[in-house]
């Protein structure tokens, strides 16, 4: 018989079950173990659907796991196989069996409809590299995402880095300049001042020696007046 993607879907840990393993986890460790803590983890195995969560540093992704399950669907076998194993498996969770018991139920019931250990191991592995391939997949989306998004972004870093670089250099260019300009400034207010004293001096003594000539012909003009 075939799954949809819903059945599929609840053979798979989901966000919910993730939280309450952490919440157990986290419960159990701040507890002290003893007997009935032991004989209730052996009459309450945990459930057959797990995570198999790897150190990546990555997080659990709702929609990247949906759409794995969708792919699964989509390549579901036909016929019994690990898919309709793991349905009747997970039909029994509620049921307080070892795992190991609910198993050879399952495996002894589902035997009459043709299923056998070989073709659910067989069966496993085709759905293993169906998720194989969709790795593959992404992992070639994600190397023209990455040449799209991460290496253009790098190019415009490194031209914004280069025009920087080349304004950089214009500005030392000019800051030289000015510097220059500024010097010659200092130097041309300088002749200026001394220019500016000796047109003074200049000034003063024309009229010093100016007023002094005309001082002279007014008293000579003055005695001739009075003879």
């Amino acid at each position: 018989m075939g799954l949809d993607f819903k059945k599929i879907k609840n053979l798979f840990v989901v966000e919910s079950d993730i939280d309450q393993s952490q919440a157990n986890l986290k419960k159990e460790e701040t507890s002290t173990p003893n007997q009935n803590n032991i004989q209730k983890n052996n009459t309450n195995p945990p459930p057959v659907s797990n995570l198999n969560q790897t150190n990546t540093g990555g997080n659990y992704d709702q929609k990247i796991f949906d759409s794995l399950i969708k792919v699964l669907e989509d390549k579901n076998l036909p016929g019994e196989d690990y898919m309709e194993f793991m349905e009747a498996l997970q039909n029994m969770k509620n049921i307080q069996l070892d795992e190991s018991v609910k198993m050879q139920t399952v495996l002894a019931t589902l035997s009459t409809k043709g299923l056998s250990k070989q073709k659910i191991l067989e069966s496993a592995d085709f759905y293993i590299k169906v998720l194989e391939d969709e790795k593959n997949k992404f992992n070639e989306a994600l190397k023209q995402e990455t040449a799209k998004q991460v290496e253009s972004k790098q190019k415009e870093i490194k031209d914004l880095e280069e025009q920087n670089k080349a304004k950089a250099d214009q500005i030392a260019q000019l800051t030289s300049e000015i510097n220059q300009n500024q010097q010659q400034i200092t130097k041309v207010k300088t002749l200026l001042d001394e220019a500016s004293l000796k047109i003074k001096a200049t000034e003063n003594n024309f009229i010093f020696t100016f007023e002094a000539v005309i001082s002279q012909i007014k008293n000579n003009s003055n005695k001739i007046n009075s003879i």
